[in-house]
């Protein structure tokens, strides 16, 4: 395999690179966006656990 090949990078590589970059960029933000979203509902579950009445039966979320 000639190495050479991808050590020079052209035009017609352009577009798969930026997509490339785009889609790195996205799943990124849905990982950050999806962290969010948890540490919300764990912050949600928390507080309905504190709000509950002594012996209701249920169990605290686990950690």
């Amino acid at each position: 395999m000639d190495f050479n090949l991808l050590t020079s990078v052209s035009w017609n590589e352009l577009p798969i690179l930026v997509f490339a970059a785009l889609l790195g960029l996205v799943f990124a933000l849905v990982i950050r966006q999806n962290q969010k979203d948890y540490l919300e509902l764990m912050g949600i579950l928390a507080s309905e656990h504190h709000d509950l009445p002594r012996g209701t039966g249920r169990q605290p979320p686990a950690a």
